[in-house]
């Protein structure tokens, strides 16, 4: 097994080289100062410039993919290399680093997400908990009351200690669906989760953190009136950490769409009560999202509806590689826990035409019924990007990220 090495670095001189490929190391600079090369700098880089406690390289090594920028050393200065399976290990005694890198790609992916969001044509707006009752008289017209319980408790609970404006309309609304509240009682070892609870909400200031054992978990927000699916997570996913690593209410509301296993995370557990294995998942997780949100940017480009469509499957199916650590070259079939609806919403498509639907229900190797989407083999989908891919120029082959 790799070890974690502590290197030191000339002022001048290169730490990572642009085009090189990640040979699956994540970066910490110990001492000194790093920047990115001029003529290399993204206009979208959260920093340019790093200083002790900065880091760099966590994407690249957990896809493999090569570095899009060149970095030096403005003056001496000393990096730690850690191998993207040590990680947990490294920053287990270093919860203050651990937190201040987490916060970092925090940043990272929601500027991503911002981007997103403006070619998904969503106005992106400030979340206060007093959203929660607007949500809930929303749910309320969706007819489902437990959804309605789960905002109302939290919107009361909040507005109790911060003079919430519709305190007493909330605390008059509670009785007629206090009956529907689910109240999950969380094991050590995981917890079985009916379909379609709602675990928290968008604008909810909860701050647990939770990890998918077996099931689904879909994130979700209100826009314009409707439903928006923001991810479907499975199996080994992460998913609740950015409300407390950014200290603000949740930005979207997570929902189980089957019968599910969760374990839950206090967030005084983050660093010092839980595992190195977690602390792992944790940035193996929030690397696969920057990644994965990334290639949606790419995706969201594609004027073809059903070449977007393509791209997605093929990038859910590459997240999936990544998540099992399966090689990609293993031929198998991947099943994803999303309606067709759901995956038109996930590429930013309000409708297909006719024709259009027709051509995507006929490909043989994708296979669409009530539980989910079954993708039959990985070659045969990559071979259909391919096509698109040649005839368009516009998807990129995802080999540098």
């Amino acid at each position: 097994m790799a070890d974690i090495k502590i290197k030191d670095y000339k002022a001048g001189s290169s730490v990572v080289v642009q085009n090189a490929r990640n040979p699956g190391l994540f970066y910490v600079v110990r001492k000194g100062t790093l920047a990115i090369d001029s003529e290399h700098r993204l206009s979208d880089k959260v920093l340019s410039r790093f200083e002790p406690g900065d880091s760099f390289g966590l994407v690249s090594a957990l896809t493999g993919h090569h570095f899009l920028v060149s970095i030096f050393a403005t003056q001496d200065a000393q990096v730690a290399e850690i191998p993207i399976s040590m990680i947990g290990t490294y920053l287990k005694t270093q919860p203050e680093l651990t937190v201040k890198i987490l916060r970092l790609y925090s940043r990272e992916l929601r500027s991503i997400q911002l981007h997103l969001a403006k070619l998904d044509g969503l106005n992106e707006h400030i979340i206060t908990p007093e959203v929660l009752y607007i949500l809930a008289e929303k749910y309320r017209e969706w007819q489902k009351p437990q959804y309605v319980a789960r905002a109302l408790k939290s919107y009361i609970d909040w507005a109790e200690t911060n003079s919430g404006l519709r305190l007493n309309e909330a605390r008059e609304a509670w009785p007629s669906v206090a009956e529907h509240f689910q109240e999950i009682v969380f094991s050590a070892s995981g917890t079985v989760v009916p379909a379609d609870t709602m675990l928290f909400s968008e604008g909810d200031i909860t701050r647990d953190i939770y990890i998918v054992l077996s099931g689904a978990v879909k994130i979700m927000r209100i826009v314009r009136g409707a439903e928006f699916i923001v991810d479907v997570l499975g199996p080994g996913e992460l998913f609740g950490e950015m409300a407390f690593i950014e200290d603000a209410p949740r930005m979207g509301s997570a929902i189980t769409t089957q019968e599910s296993r969760l374990a839950r995370i206090r967030p005084e557990q983050l660093v010092s009560s839980v595992g190195e294995g977690v602390l792992q998942k944790i940035f193996e997780n929030m690397a696969r999202r920057i990644w994965f949100s990334h290639q949606r940017l790419i995706i969201f480009k594609i004027r073809d509806p059903i070449a977007r469509v393509y791209a997605y499957l093929y990038n859910l199916v590459r997240h999936q590689n990544l998540r099992t650590k399966n090689s990609a070259g293993d031929e198998q079939s991947y099943h994803f826990v999303i309606t067709m609806r759901e995956l038109l919403t996930l590429c930013g498509i309000l409708r297909l035409t006719e024709a259009s639907e027709t051509a995507l229900k006929s490909n043989h190797n994708i296979v669409f019924s009530e539980d989910g989407i079954t993708v039959k083999s990985r070659k045969r989908l990559e071979e259909q990007v391919a096509y698109y891919r040649a005839s368009s120029g516009q998807i990129m082959s995802g080999k540098k990220s």
